[in-house]
């Protein structure tokens, strides 16, 4: 059917004049009632399976959201471990990276709340910065970004680590920084983040109702000087590894929802056209 309004849509210079004379002349396949029947059952049965796949996706994350804020804040602790979580800041932690791009790194990354640091050809199918990335920031793998900017998910701004690439640039209006303590576990503050458990901090030291470009203004030295807590490194890795678990399990879920989705377009494909029919029970 895609095929047929292509052909249509390049006859006027916009869809809003195809009007209803040429979709009357559109032609359909019109299988026999008792096979249209069997053809929706059978597809019926497949969006069933999507969703229960849904289903069990969301059920994951929202027992992965309730383990992380329990685990990362230590209102949970694993077993065996007893000792005293220390609490210190931001800045005690974590280097702020303001190394320019020198080097002539061309992957311009942008902060999506699904992908995280990401190449922006690979996100936006263009690159949207300056052509001259000279005076970007340089991130390396391992390293962190702050985008002050709101997003889905991320009222107050997302922190994401650099995951895909070796290396990769970012505007100066990113607070970008890496681990400086060297019993912090990465994988660790990667979940801290992702749970958005800085979001009470930045909204103390976030000017009411000011933002400048849709940015929250959030100052570099505020941000350093923001309380953390930071448990004994071997429940650092402990944590992360149950959290990360659960993100192996539910990334599991979610490819084998696309496998089935992709596998019901080409079956939808086979059985709405014809070129695979089914049988029908008969009818005396």
């Amino acid at each position: 059917m895609s095929g047929v309004f292509a052909k249509i849509a390049t006859k006027t210079n916009s869809i809003a004049h195809l009007g209803s004379t040429r979709f009357g002349d559109l032609e359909l396949y019109f299988p026999p009632l008792p096979e249209q029947r069997r053809i929706a059952s059978i597809l019926y049965q497949w969006d069933d399976s999507l969703s229960v796949l849904t289903q069990l996706i969301n059920a994951k994350r929202q027992q992965k959201r309730g383990l992380a804020e329990q685990l990362l804040t230590g209102k949970r602790r694993l077993p065996g471990f007893k000792e005293e979580w220390e609490k210190t800041t931001m800045g005690s932690v974590f280097s702020r990276i303001t190394r320019k791009n020198t080097e002539g790194n061309d992957h311009a990354l942008t902060i999506s709340g699904v992908h995280g640091l990401i190449d922006q050809r690979e996100f936006f199918n263009k690159r949207v910065a300056a052509n001259d990335l000279s005076g970007y920031y340089l991130l390396r793998h391992g390293e962190f970004a702050y985008n002050k900017s709101y997003s889905t998910g991320y009222d107050y701004g997302a922190i994401k680590r650099l995951n895909r690439y070796d290396a990769g640039v970012v505007s100066t209006l990113y607070i970008c920084f890496g681990l400086k303590r060297e019993d912090a576990v990465s994988d660790f503050y990667e979940h801290f983040f992702e749970a958005n458990l800085l979001n009470e901090g930045i909204a103390g030291i976030a000017q009411e109702g000011a933002r400048n470009h849709g940015l929250l203004n959030v100052s570099v030295v505020d941000f350093f000087e923001l309380p953390i807590i930071f448990p004994p490194a071997s429940e650092q890795r402990a944590i992360a590894a149950v959290l990360t678990t659960l993100d192996t399990e539910i990334a599991a879920l979610e490819a084998l929802k696309a496998k089935v989705a992709e596998q019901k377009r080409g079956l939808m494909d086979a059985l709405l056209t014809g070129q695979v029919r089914v049988k029908c029970e008969e009818t005396s």
